[in-house]
C-alpha cells in the first residue's frame, strides 16, 4: 500500500511540474492545494520514519544480535551512524524518492558535512544535483565517490554518471572514455553500453557504435531504443536491409507512431513510393490526427501522379496544423507545378517577410518569376539564396540559377551553374542530370556521359527542397 500511495504522490507531483506554467488560474488553484497536500502528507511521514529509525537504532545498540550477519553487510555502515546523521540522510531520501530535489539537497548536505566517508549520502547529494542539472557540483561529487570508495560497484556508478555529465555538456569523446571506466568494472550495465552507443552516434562512428547498442540488447533483449539505434547506424551506413528489419521490430515493440512515420520516411529514401503509402495510411489510421501523416501521403501521391489526391490531403495536413511552413510551402509548390500562378501570387503577397526571407521560399519565389517569364526577378532571387554561407543553401541557390538560364536557353552558363551547385555540395546528384543535359543540347556527348555515368538508379527527387 505505502508503495501505491508512493507512486501516486510522484505522479501527482509530475502532473505539476509538467503542466502548471501552462494550465488556467483556476487548475493552478487546485494544483496548489494538491501540492500543499502532498507536502503535508511527506512532512507528516518523514517525522513517523524518523522516529522509528530512532527506535531501531535504540534497539540495535542494545541488541546488535537482531541482525544477522548478512543482514549487517547489506545495511553497511549507515546502521552505525550518528543518529542525527541517520535522520537527516532518511529525510533526504524522502524528498529525493518524491522528486522533490531541492528539498533533499540540505539534508544530504548535513550528512556529508557530519560524516564525509558515508558514500551513499554522498551519492545521493550528487544525484540530486544532476536532477537539477548543476553539473559542476555533481561532477565533483561522484569525482570524490570515484576517488574515494572502497567498493568497485560503487567507482562503477560514479564513472557513468560522470560519462552522463559530459554527454549533457556534449563531450562525447570525454564520456566514452568515462563509460569505458565503468564498463571496465562492471560490464554488465546495459545502460552504460546504451549511453557508449549513443555517444559514437553522435560522433558519426556508426561502426563503432553498432557493436555497442547489441551488447546493450544481451543484456536486455526488449530494449527497443538499442534496436532503433541499431536501425539508424545501418540507415547511416546504406544497409537498407538491416534498417528495415531493425524498424520493424522496434514497432513492433512499441506500436508507436513516432516509429511507423519513422518506416515510412525509410522507405521514401530508397525511392519505394509503393511502401512509403503503405506505412503511411497505417500512420492515418492509428493517429488520425497526426498531420504528417497527410503530408507524407500527399507528396508520395504526388510523385506517383495522383495530383488532385495530392491536394485534397495536403490541405488536410494543413487544416490540422495550419502554422506548419513546410506543408505551406509544399502546398503552394503544388500549386506552381500545376500552373495557378495567380492563386500562387495571392499566397506569397500574404507571407510574412520573415518567412519570405528563408532560402527555400527565394527559391520557390524565382520559380514562379520563371513561369511568368520575368526572368530578370528570378535570377536576382535566385543569387540571394547562391550568396548564402551554407554549402547545401548555395548549392540550391545555383542550381535554380541554372535552371533560369536553361530555361532562357542559355546553355553554357547554365551548365557552370549546375557544376558549382555540385562543387558546394557534392552530395546532391540532381545538378548532374541537368549539367549532362546542357552538355547534350550543346552536342557534347561525352560531357553528358560523364555526368550522367555519376547519377546512382533510384534516387529520390530533392527538387522540392
Amino acid at each position: 500500500m505505502f508503495h501505491q500511495w508512493l507512486e501516486q504522490m510522484k505522479q501527482g507531483l509530475d502532473e505539476i511540474s509538467q503542466s502548471y506554467s501552462e494550465v488556467p488560474e483556476s487548475d493552478r488553484s487546485r494544483m496548489k492545494k494538491e501540492f500543499r497536500e502532498i507536502q503535508s502528507n511527506c512532512e507528516d511521514i518523514l517525522e513517523g520514519w524518523i522516529t522509528l529509525e530512532e527506535q531501531v537504532s535504540i534497539l540495535l545498540n542494545k541488541y546488535p544480535e537482531l541482525v544477522t550477519e548478512s543482514k549487517k553487510e547489506e545495511a553497511g555502515e549507515e546502521f552505525w551512524l550518528d543518529g542525527q546523521v541517520v535522520r537527516s540522510f532518511r529525510q533526504g531520501q524522502g524528498y529525493y524518492q518524491l522528486s522533490m530535489f531541492s528539498e533533499a539537497k540540505p539534508y544530504f548536505n548535513r550528512v556529508v558535512e557530519e560524516a564525509p566517508d558515508f558514500l551513499l549520502g554522498r551519492v545521493y547529494l550528487a544525484l540530486s544535483h544532476f536532477q537539477q542539472q548543476s553539473w559542476n557540483e555533481a561532477s565533483r561529487e561522484f569525482q570524490l565517490v570515484a576517488d574515494t570508495a572502497d567498493h568497485l560497484r560503487f567507482v562503477s556508478f560514479a564513472h557513468h554518471m560522470l560519462g552522463c555529465i559530459q554527454v549533457q555538456r556534449e563531450e562525447d569523446e570525454l564520456a566514452i572514455r568515462l563509460f569505458k571506466r565503468s564498463l571496465a568494472i562492471h560490464p554488465d550495465n546495459n545502460d552504460a553500453w546504451f549511453n557508449l552507443g549513443t555517444c559514437h552516434f553522435r560522433l558519426g562512428n556508426y561502426p563503432e557504435a553498432i557493436p555497442q547498442f547489441f551488447q546493450s540488447l544481451r543484456l536486455d533483449p526488449d530494449d527497443w531504443e538499442s534496436m532503433y539505434y541499431l536501425s539508424c547506424c545501418y540507415k547511416e551506413t546504406g544497409q537498407w536491409e538491416s534498417v528495415h528489419f531493425w524498424r520493424s521490430v522496434v514497432y513492433e515493440k512499441t506500436n508507436n507512431p513516432s516509429v511507423m512515420e519513422t518506416i515510412a520516411k525509410d522507405f521514401e529514401d530508397t525511392g519505394d513510393i509503393d511502401g512509403a503509402l503503405r506505412w503511411y495510411r497505417k500512420l492515418a489510421i492509428t493517429d488520425p490526427k497526426r498531420a504528417s501523416a497527410y503530408h507524407g501521403l500527399s507528396w508520395n501521391m504526388w510523385i506517383k501522379g495522383e495530383r488532385e489526391q495530392a491536394l485534397l490531403l495536403i490541405q488536410k495536413g494543413l487544416t490540422l496544423d495550419p502554422q506548419n511552413r513546410d506543408y505551406l510551402f509544399t502546398y503552394v509548390w503544388y500549386l506552381l507545378q500545376q500552373g495557378e500562378l495567380k492563386k500562387v501570387e495571392k499566397l506569397l503577397g500574404k507571407l510574412p517577410q520573415k518567412i519570405m526571407a528563408h532560402p527555400q521560399w527565394l527559391i520557390l519565389r524565382s520559380r514562379w518569376h520563371v513561369h511568368c517569364r520575368d526572368f530578370t526577378h528570378a535570377e536576382d532571387t535566385a543569387r540571394q539564396v547562391a550568396h548564402s554561407e551554407d554549402p547545401y543553401t548555395r548549392s540550391l541557390g545555383y542550381y535554380q540559377l541554372g535552371r533560369v538560364l536553361l530555361d532562357q536557353e542559355q546553355v553554357k552558363e547554365a551548365a557552370s551553374h549546375f557544376h558549382a551547385a555540385r562543387e558546394h555540395f557534392p552530395q546532391w546528384k540532381e545538378p548532374l542530370f541537368y549539367q549532362g543535359l546542357c552538355h547534350l543540347l550543346d552536342g557534347e556527348i561525352d560531357g553528358t556521359r560523364q555526368c550522367w555515368e555519376q547519377i546512382p538508379m533510384g534516387i529520390p527527387s530533392t527538387s522540392k527542397k
